[in-house]
């Protein structure tokens, strides 16, 4: 396996090596400079960006090929190349082509500036990529606030719809206060050990700093789960979720679920884990009951929705509950569990949510009322739609499925129950409000007959999720050496 050297003095040729290893970032942050540079130049021509932003995607997939095998810390140890990084590159990248390939006809509908929605997607992309792949707390951050200022500028991109506007407040509002606390606990990390690398620290920790400083290091440590619980929408810091989730452009809303809560699992990975690795059993403990209330208050408040776009913002919540069952188990086979739910959750919920941008684009608003008879005037959405929804709940043979077994046999494996449970539980509670979707698509009488459109480009979008979706499950095996070979990697 090759060793990556690390960048000391001003070498240009070593540099010249270990940017290569960045590729992907560099590719996606070149095209969005290129779409905001050439948009203008189209004056309400923008919908062949949409190609433009796929291929950027793609090259930046290809980017992935001299990073293969790879390790080490690279660019004055300001990054990090291992399993862990291989791993949660591409899924994110998967998110951003998806929802890239869902969005033109939605764009185009509700006169979006496609050209600022496609560059900032790739921005946030670079963030969320460059958080799962450090070991810097300042890098960290700094990928932190790329995704976070994107998902804002995008949430109030429906420029005339005040609930939009509405949206892109409580999220920079809610997420200024998630970052600062985020922020000050990363201080005080810093301050107990005098490094802001995550190995270093772990080291110092080990070393006596934890027993030294531990009431300074215990309040650290509830600081940033607090700030990570804003951003992984954890209860009870979600109270902005549904609201700015109603009110964003859906294919946006598609976008925070899966970026920027896939993110912040996989930064908190890196900081409990690799950082914070010596008081595991007070982290995993609050990751616990947590995971508990997040999945349960998810689940049992989407039941009284009526409104589908509202009801999938509770269902991510209930979803991230789920997760974070990894991290209150916090063994080997926890978190390899939750890589594997991150790479399942990616593709089925940008597939229920698809369904939501399709009616959208056809008119349609996102009330249940809407959903009567699409079985009839959309049946491969609609079959499509409830096969993600089976996914959600966990029914064999989906990746959803094997996620939650996953977790499921982590949790028991490790003594937590209780926890495992509560998750069997909580899925059957999911039942009802997916099925109140079901039963209106395929057991209502639809306000009209006329048949509902989509461009081809959607139609390969949603393709794509749903085929994510069924061969994440039934091949199951090879994703699973690949997520326990990512944690291997994990110091």
């Amino acid at each position: 396996m090759p060793t990556l050297p690390i960048v000391g003095e001003v070498d240009t040729a070593v540099l010249v090596a270990q940017l290569i290893f960045l590729l992907p970032e560099l590719i996606l942050a070149v095209t969005g400079t290129v779409i905001v540079a050439i948009s203008p130049l189209l004056r309400g021509r923008e919908r062949p960006l949409v190609f433009v932003a796929a291929t950027g995607v793609l090259a930046a997939f290809a980017g992935l090929g001299p990073s293969v095998g790879g390790a080490g810390e690279v660019l004055a140890r300001m990054l990090v190349l291992d399993g862990t990084s291989t791993f949660f590159r591409p899924v994110f990248m998967l998110g951003a082509l998806i929802v890239i390939g869902l969005s033109p006809d939605y764009l185009a509908r509700r006169q979006v500036p496609a050209g600022e929605f496609y560059a900032l997607v790739l921005f946030a992309t670079v963030g969320i990529m460059l958080m799962a792949s450090t070991h810097e707390l300042l890098m960290l951050y700094l990928g932190l606030e790329l995704a976070s200022i994107s998902g804002y500028v995008l949430a109030g991109m429906l420029r005339s719809d005040a609930r939009s506007q509405e949206a892109s407040i409580k999220l920079f509002l809610i997420g200024a206060m998630g970052s600062a606390v985020l922020l000050f606990g990363l201080s005080l990390v810093y301050g107990i050990t005098g490094s802001t690398n995550l190995v270093e620290i772990g080291h110092a920790l080990t070393g006596g700093a934890a027993a030294t400083f531990r009431p300074a290091l215990l309040a650290a440590t509830m600081f940033l789960v607090a700030g990570f619980g804003f951003k992984m929408a954890a209860v009870p810091f979600h109270m902005y979720v549904p609201d700015a989730y109603e009110g964003a452009p859906t294919p946006v809303a598609a976008f925070l679920s899966v970026g920027l809560e896939g993110a912040a699992f996989a930064a908190a990975i890196r900081v409990f884990v690799t950082g914070l690795g010596i008081i595991q059993p007070n982290w995993a403990a609050v990751f616990a009951v947590l995971a508990l209330a997040t999945m349960t208050l998810g689940n049992v408040t989407a039941l009284l929705q009526q409104n589908v776009k509202r009801m999938m913002a509770y269902s991510s919540i209930a979803q991230a509950g789920y997760i974070l069952v990894g991290l209150a188990v916090a063994t080997d086979r926890g978190i390899s569990a939750m890589l594997y739910y991150v790479l399942a959750y990616t593709v089925m919920n940008l597939g229920a949510w698809a369904a939501l941008i399709y009616l959208s684009h056809n008119g349609q608003s996102e009330e249940l009322a809407d959903f009567a008879g699409l079985g009839r005037r959309a049946p491969l959405v609609a079959w499509a739609l409830t096969f993600c929804f089976l996914s959600l709940i966990g029914i064999p043979p989906t990746a959803g499925f094997f996620g939650k077994f996953l977790l499921f046999s982590a949790a028991v494996d490790a003594g937590l129950f209780w926890l495992a449970v509560a998750m069997a539980v909580n899925s059957v509670i999911s039942l009802g409000y997916y099925w109140n979707v079901v039963r209106a698509m395929f057991m209502e009488e639809p306000a009209t007959e006329e048949p509902l459109k989509a461009s081809p480009v959607f139609g390969l979008g949603f393709t794509l999720a749903v085929l994510g979706t069924l061969l994440i499950g039934l091949g199951a095996a090879p994703f699973f050496r690949l997520v326990s070979a990512a944690v291997v990697t994990l110091p």
